[in-house]
């Protein structure tokens, strides 16, 4: 089933057969990003005559989709006071996981997105024994729903290229995984009665920011998220729905060249994006910037997190390093706004705890090679969810199904 998000300045009315569902979902969506908010309000926004609106919150009521509380204020006319609609978050609960490479994390969600509680996993990269241990987390965190018989499903953010109908793993390097199909092994270790739903990290980061990120456009529908880890990947939304590409690869950004002289990518090129802009290639950088100014030799294993605090810190070093990969990124992120054009960019990561230093550089490099008009129209920011994006995108790609067409089969 695709997710996609109702759009609702172009959804309008539904006719004929379909008017009930459609008219729910539009109802329900405008509650959900729009709480509190009347009956009256509901009308005013979707164009639906009052007295639609008041069957189908009354529908949503008896079936703990939503619920009322709080009163406003009279009209100057005399006529009742509004009570307001909220989204029932315990209406139904998910349960995410994402797979990383050495440790992965499992979390339960309520019904309005927020994390109730997660575990973090150690793990080697063997494909049995990953699952092993993730069918460990998803049984603890069934386990400690407030309400098991409400939990819709389990959502699963994968590493590298990704079949997500079957939650197979196609390839990826950081594990050294090729064609694991993940989800049979893990319905066969959990062998519960729940849905499961699989999809790659970075796309399901670009899903959460759709669905819960606090972005100045409530009705935002075209984004692109880039995901600056232990490489760099990218998930796209377009009209509301997730991209994926004639062989599930698209956006592998990080493999754009920005360099044809540079140095050799794992992928057979040369001078990717990822070789300059990946947490590795700023830890690098750093360290050979720190060699190069005679300063005392820092530890071998230095972090990305390390290198960030430290930029806080005022070092040069740390600065300089941060700075140069954004100026990277900002020459990655040319073909991106020209092929894609999207109303925002997401970046994400432990680099944008340094936004201070990132985002001047990228705007910078942008005002030089792209076009005004261009440049002008695009929002860059950083992730704005407190938790890990591929996780709460997890959740959201249970949850979402109840905001879609069809839906409101719970």
């Amino acid at each position: 089933m695709t997710v996609k998000k109702i759009d609702l300045h172009r959804a309008g009315r539904a006719t004929q057969q379909s008017l009930r569902d459609l008219n729910e979902v539009l109802v329900l969506n405008v509650v959900r990003e729009r709480q509190p908010i009347s009956r009256v309000d509901v009308a005013g926004f979707t164009g639906l005559e009052g007295s639609t609106v008041s069957k189908i919150v009354a529908r949503l009521l008896d079936n703990e989709f939503v619920y009322e509380e709080g009163v406003g204020v009279a009209s100057p006319n005399g006529g009742r006071k509004k009570r307001f609609l909220h989204l029932n978050p315990d209406k139904a609960y998910a349960v995410g996981v994402e797979l990383g490479i050495h440790q992965s994390t499992v979390a339960l969600s309520n019904f309005s997105g927020q994390i109730l509680g997660s575990a973090v996993l150690a793990h080697e990269s063997e494909p049995q024994v990953t699952i092993e241990a993730l069918a460990r987390g998803i049984r603890k965190m069934v386990q400690s729903c407030p309400d098991r018989g409400r939990i819709k499903g389990i959502g699963v953010s994968l590493i590298g290229l990704v079949d997500a109908r079957e939650g197979r793993v196609l390839a990826a390097e950081g594990l050294s995984w090729d064609d694991v199909p993940v989800g049979s092994m893990l319905r066969q270790a959990l062998n519960l009665d729940l849905p499961m739903y699989f999809e790659n990290g970075a796309r399901l980061a670009a899903l959460a920011e759709i669905w819960f990120g606090k972005h100045t456009s409530p009705q935002l529908q075209n984004l692109v998220f880039l995901d600056i880890s232990e490489g760099v990947g990218a998930g796209i939304v377009i009209r509301g729905q997730l991209y994926h590409g004639f062989l599930n690869g698209a956006g592998e950004f990080g493999h754009i060249s920005i360099d044809p002289n540079g140095p050799a990518c794992s992928c057979s090129g040369h001078g990717c994006l990822e070789v300059f802009a990946s947490d590795h290639a700023t830890v690098s950088r750093y360290l050979e910037l720190r060699r190069r100014g005679g300063g005392a030799e820092p530890a071998p294993a230095v972090s990305i997190e390390e290198v960030v605090s430290r930029s806080s810190g005022g070092e040069p070093p740390a600065i300089e390093a941060l700075r140069q990969t954004a100026g990277y990124l900002g020459r990655g992120l040319i073909p991106v706004i020209y092929s894609i054009n999207p109303e925002v960019i997401v970046i994400g990561g432990a680099i944008t705890k340094a936004w201070e230093i990132i985002y001047p550089e990228i705007r910078r490099v942008l005002a030089t090679q792209v076009t005004r008009f261009y440049a002008s129209h695009v929002t860059i920011t950083a992730s704005t969810l407190e938790d890990r994006p591929g996780l709460v995108g997890a959740v959201a790609l249970v949850l979402a199904r109840a905001f879609s067409v069809p839906s409101l089969g719970w």
